[in-house]
């Protein structure tokens, strides 16, 4: 069963996740949508991950009406309002990775500095306003940014999406390796940023791979 396959990817993730430094102790959740079932299965609270098993991930409805597993995530709220919202979008993870978080606090977005990013993401990495915890509030500034992939809430950490567990992991590691290098280039002077023209054709070959057109490019540029 599919749903059973994706409980298994959720604890992989998160583990994942811990060992990249996105994340730590409990912190970070994460969410994948069955497509056929609209199930969704969500990380549970207070688990350590290296103790987490696929049957204490939580399994809720649409609604967010738990039907098996632990006690979903605080941050529920905010994953069903982005996978109501964007049919697009089946996975979506949630950390707190340390340069993102930090760049978040001073920019308003990240912007494009390695071709990763743009392979990945798509482009610049806009930064939200603040909105409460285990709210939905949290999910509609996500959602407020358009049809971004990536998001970082300020004051709190960043909200990756994808068609997939894999493609929302990918995208997590992409914000966090661009907001590092922005960091670390910052010390030594102004970031030279990725010619537009290559992030445009990166993007265009990462909506080719997902079957979509590109749409209207933005490009600014951001300083603390």
């Amino acid at each position: 069963m599919r749903l059973a396959e994706l409980r298994y990817e959720v604890v992989d993730v998160l583990r994942r996740l811990e060992a990249g430094g996105l994340v730590t102790g409990t912190s970070g959740n994460v969410s994948a949508r069955d497509r056929e079932t609209g199930l969704i299965a969500v990380s549970p609270t207070s688990i350590r991950y290296d103790r987490m098993r696929p049957e204490d991930v939580a399994v809720v409805d649409s609604q967010g009406e738990l039907l098996d597993g632990g006690a979903p995530s605080v941050e529920l709220p905010m994953h069903l309002s982005i996978q109501s919202s964007r049919p697009e979008v089946a996975a979506v993870v949630h950390t707190h990775s340390p340069y993102a978080t930090a760049v978040g606090l001073v920019l308003d977005e990240i912007p494009v500095v390695v071709a990763e990013q743009a392979a990945t993401v798509g482009g610049a990495v806009p930064v939200v306003p603040y909105a409460p915890t285990g709210e939905r509030a949290m999910g509609e500034a996500v959602l407020a940014a358009g049809d971004a992939w990536a998001a970082i809430v300020r004051n709190h950490g960043t909200v990756c999406l994808g068609r997939s567990l894999a493609e929302a992991l990918r995208c997590a590691f992409a914000v966090e390796e661009a907001a590092q290098v922005y960091v670390l280039a910052r010390q030594f002077g102004e970031p030279e940023l990725l010619p537009e023209s290559e992030t445009a054709r990166l993007n265009r070959l990462r909506l080719r791979r997902l079957g979509h057109a590109a749409p209207p490019g933005r490009s600014r540029r951001s300083r603390p």
